[in-house]
């Protein structure tokens, strides 16, 4: 640790140390802190006292906590382990077209040729197009290109109100292709007109130099095959290795994936050349890209149609026969459309619901308190300078890879520690909406879970039923939305990266960061007996709402809502003296059915041989597992597919009846030890294991092994759409993740390095 009279990390500490102008090394009061003494060799001490095992067991969230209480079927279940090893759950994407996204080709796609290149091309056949500009400008940009005498000669001025940023882009590749590097062109906005504007190259004017893209498409679209690396964090590492310098949100993609299992997306780019994306990507760890193609559109949240699940659940001790009625009853009947844990975080100490209620009563000094208390890991010790000293100390300690949230609200604090407000607005929009959503997620829960006791699986007067489609958890926010932000930070990007480019018009830029009006809220019916007694509706039709200003409320459930939300000092309609904290709110489906659902039971040996297939083993031909006829342990492989938002554990539940949280499933985790050790036998270790099955990755092993060690069968899986308005929020939820798994993490970044 630094002391006082040496010059700590961080621009504008050059010298100074960690202690604030003013302040003194034997203590101070803060609006933080109570009076305390903060001398560097006090807080040396502290850490070598507190020296933590951050792969030390930790206690997690239960699902009765998070108001997950009930079930649909009420068959007998049976045992089985959730992600006893990462690769026991694996996720494929499932496109708007229904396509699943598999990895079968890391080539890259041949350049076309001139002939094949963009379509724009074909109109560029001539010299001067007639269908781009007409005959008459061309004739006078000819007349600057060929003048001798620049000063005096006008340049030519081309309205182009209206027109898109394609043709406006056109009229800029026709003219280059015409006069070449003469000739340089720009946008300009005059008294709200927008014109194309050129003029003779010289001296001091910006020459157009981008590079001519001659792929089918502006978008080219990847696979990305991750395993053991969530969505943000994959996007960061790709990033990276392209040397963007730009926020990951250049990268497109429809929705973000768990960590603890092997993935399958798509992503994309804008115009970037795929020889350079997998050129830079050969040799990433633990990700691989490939087939390659091209669209014109760019990849959103939201634009996928479910996730398919490949899932393994190990030691499984029920007869085949009620493993079948189990999976029949699930198939047909589904299951309570619960936000899983994984919604909610890892730390049972602070929840993110209880941040988000914090943020919804307007306390954002207690809000901030529970996001930077102390914890074992990497931030331990700035976050211990924090509650100890102040912020401006624990923002100038903050680790290298210190997560967004922590590391800005501290740098925001260390300016104004009473400008609370402000602090939070420096927060990412889609972690802050992490936490408030998190709690309306909470109120879900707990009101599904009462609905279906008050008048169990069937439709009642009073349920609401929709009367278009929904997209289940389409939260909405009036005036800032997540989309507008992505949208924004890649406006900042392409400011940056203007090789492909033409219009250079700042004014455009600023246009695009107008915030749209909220969306309409669908609307729905209120079921009467009459409706109920038709036969028209079932409990798949049913939809509650999250709260928020612009839902309905159901009459046979309102009263619960209010007595929830007055509980917590909050009201119906989630309006807040803030505005960026109004909730609009949003419904879902209050029961779930999986699609495509197949299963079978498999016997094994060797308890860490991989039982599925992943799309690397295929590509790269492996073709046996630790599937052995004779087997000691029996196991069920179960394939089906979900909709966007759907949890795979909340039908997993249903299915086993058995408590899916972390702290349950892990203390199933040493069943091979346990039967061993009851013959007198000693385990093999996780290698030898292994060894014994076509010999996988040692850090693989050693990561299961340290997730059995530390009690962390990590059940927080991927849903479908993983929570479409906190895609972005993903660097939030991986700074959860690595609360207990940070070392694993660390672990594989260096690696990369």
């Amino acid at each position: 640790m630094r002391g006082k009279f040496r010059g700590g990390r961080g621009r504008g500490n050059r010298g100074r140390g960690f202690w604030p102008r003013g302040g003194n090394s034997r203590g101070f009061e803060g609006p933080w802190n109570r009076p305390i003494f903060g001398r560097p060799e006090q807080n040396q001490q502290w850490l070598q006292r507190k020296r933590v095992n951050v792969n030390a067991p930790s206690k997690r969230l239960s699902e009765q906590a998070i108001g997950v209480t009930e079930y649909i079927n009420d068959h007998e279940g049976f045992n089985g382990i959730i992600k006893a090893r990462f690769s026991d759950f694996q996720v494929s994407e499932i496109n708007e077209k229904g396509k699943v996204a598999k990895l079968t080709d890391l080539s890259t796609p041949e350049v076309p040729t001139v002939d094949d290149a963009v379509d724009d091309e074909d109109l560029l056949l001539n010299k001067y197009n007639p269908e781009i500009l007409p005959m008459e400008t061309w004739d006078r940009i000819n007349k600057v290109a060929i003048s001798t005498n620049a000063e005096h000669v006008e340049k030519v001025q081309v309205d182009v109100t209206g027109m898109t940023k394609e043709q406006r882009t056109k009229i800029h590749d026709a003219v280059k292709k015409a006069f070449g590097g003469s000739i340089v062109g720009s946008t300009i906005t005059v008294e709200d007109k927008k014109y194309v504007t050129f003029d003779k190259y010289r001296k001091g004017v910006r020459i157009d130099n981008r590079v001519k893209w001659v792929w089918p498409a502006e978008y080219v679209y990847f696979i990305v095959y991750k395993e053991n690396c969530d969505t943000m964090e994959a996007a960061s590492r790709i990033g990276e290795r392209l040397r963007m310098h730009v926020r990951p949100s250049l990268l497109g993609y429809a929705g973000t994936k768990d960590r603890r299992a092997k993935t399958t997306q798509w992503f994309s780019l804008r115009k970037f050349d795929p020889r350079k994306i997998s050129a830079a990507c050969s040799d990433l760890r633990d990700i691989r890209v490939g087939n390659y193609s091209f669209s014109d559109t760019n990849l959103s949240l939201g634009m996928l149609k479910g996730n398919q699940f490949r899932i393994c659940l190990r030691n499984v001790t029920a007869a085949d026969e009620c493993v079948d009625a189990a999976c029949e009853l699930l198939r047909e009947r589904g299951y309570i459309n619960y936000y899983g844990l994984q919604r909610f975080g890892t730390r049972v100490d602070v929840p993110t619901y209880v941040i988000g209620r914090k943020l919804l009563q307007g306390n954002f000094r207690e809000a901030i308190r529970f996001i930077l208390s102390k914890r074992p890991g990497p931030m331990a010790h700035a976050l211990h300078l924090f509650h100890t000293v102040n912020a401006y100390a624990a923002a100038h300690a903050l680790p290298r890879d210190a997560p967004p949230t922590e590391a800005r609200l501290l740098r925001a604090l260390a300016q104004n520690e009473n400008d609370l407000i402000g602090a939070m607005d420096q927060v990412a929009r889609n972690a802050r909406l992490l936490y408030v959503h998190s709690y309306q997620s909470l109120i879900w829960n707990r009101v599904a879970s009462e609905r279906l006791k008050r008048f169990a699986r069937q439709p009642a007067p009073g349920d609401l039923v929709p009367l278009a489609d929904v997209e289940d958890d389409s939260l909405q926010e009036d005036s800032d939305d997540e989309e507008n932000q992505s949208n924004a930070d890649q406006n900042d990007a392409e400011k940056k990266t203007t090789e492909d480019k033409p219009d250079t018009d700042k004014k455009e830029v600023k246009a695009t960061d107008k915030r749209p009006k909220s969306k309409t809220m669908i609307p729905v019916k209120v079921l009467t007996q009459e409706d109920c007694d038709s036969g028209r509706y079932s409990i798949f039709d049913v939809v509650l709402p999250l709260p928020g200003y612009s839902v309905q409320y159901p009459p046979n459930m309102e009263d619960y809502y209010k007595q929830l939300l007055t509980k917590d000092e909050l009201k119906l309609d989630m309006k807040h003296k803030y505005k960026s904290y109004s909730m609009c709110g949003g419904y879902r489906h209050i029961a779930a059915r999986p699609a495509d659902m197949q299963w079978r039971s498999v016997r094994y040996s060797e308890p860490f041989a991989d039982l599925l297939l992943s799309d690397v083993d295929e590509l790269e031909g492996r073709t046996t597992t630790g599937i052995r006829q004779d087997g000691e342990y029996k196991a069920v492989l179960l394939t089906m597919s979900l909709r966007p938002s759907s949890y795979a554990t909340m039908a997993l539940r249903e299915l086993l009846k058995v408590d899916t949280s972390g702290d349950s499933q892990a203390l199933q985790n040493n069943y091979y030890k346990k039967k061993k050790d009851d013959k007198n036998t000693p385990a093999k270790s996780n290698d030898q294991a292994d060894q014994n099955h076509d010999q996988p990755d040692k850090d693989h092993d050693q990561s299961d092994q340290n997730d059995d060690q530390s009690a962390s069968v990590d059940v927080n899986e991927e849903p479908c759409e993983e929570e479409a308005n906190e895609e972005d929020s993903g660097v939030e939820k991986r700074k959860l993740d690595e609360e207990d798994e940070g070392v694993e993490v660390k672990r594989t970044k260096q690696n990369d390095s």
